[in-house]
């Protein structure tokens, strides 16, 4: 098993230019559901790239120490949730795309992959 798994349901459908978030709990052991502790997180990053793309370097990227309001994340009773409003992401244009989450704390200065694929449709504008 990885350090760190995560958890979601299914796809994520979310509307370009709209605050409709996409939200991923991130266990230290998913079999366990042991929720990894955020505590020590100092910035997670995130990733996506159309799910067709076969061209290197294409992703459009943001980081919660750039952009706190589109990235961020908190506790709810007890449980830590990372939440990403992809649909406002500089550059996020309709399509399916693969998410790739980094969590960043003081045992992972240089980045813990917590996954690269969760499976996002960005749709136009409802």
């Amino acid at each position: 098993m990885s350090e760190c798994d995560y958890g979601y349901e299914s796809v994520n459908t979310v509307y370009v230019g709209f605050d409709n978030a996409v939200t991923v709990v991130p266990y230290s052991d998913i079999t366990a559901r042991t929720v990894y502790d955020m505590s020590t997180v100092t910035e997670v990053t995130a990733s996506v790239d159309l799910s067709t793309s076969v061209t290197t370097g294409d992703d459009i990227t943001a980081s919660s120490n750039d952009n706190p309001t589109t990235i961020w994340w908190d506790q709810t009773d007890g449980e830590w949730r990372i939440h990403f409003k992809i649909g406002l992401f500089v550059g996020i244009v309709a399509g399916t795309y693969d998410l790739r989450i980094v969590i960043i704390d003081t045992a992972h200065p240089n980045g813990l992959v917590l996954t690269d694929s969760v499976p996002v449709v960005v749709v136009g504008a409802p």
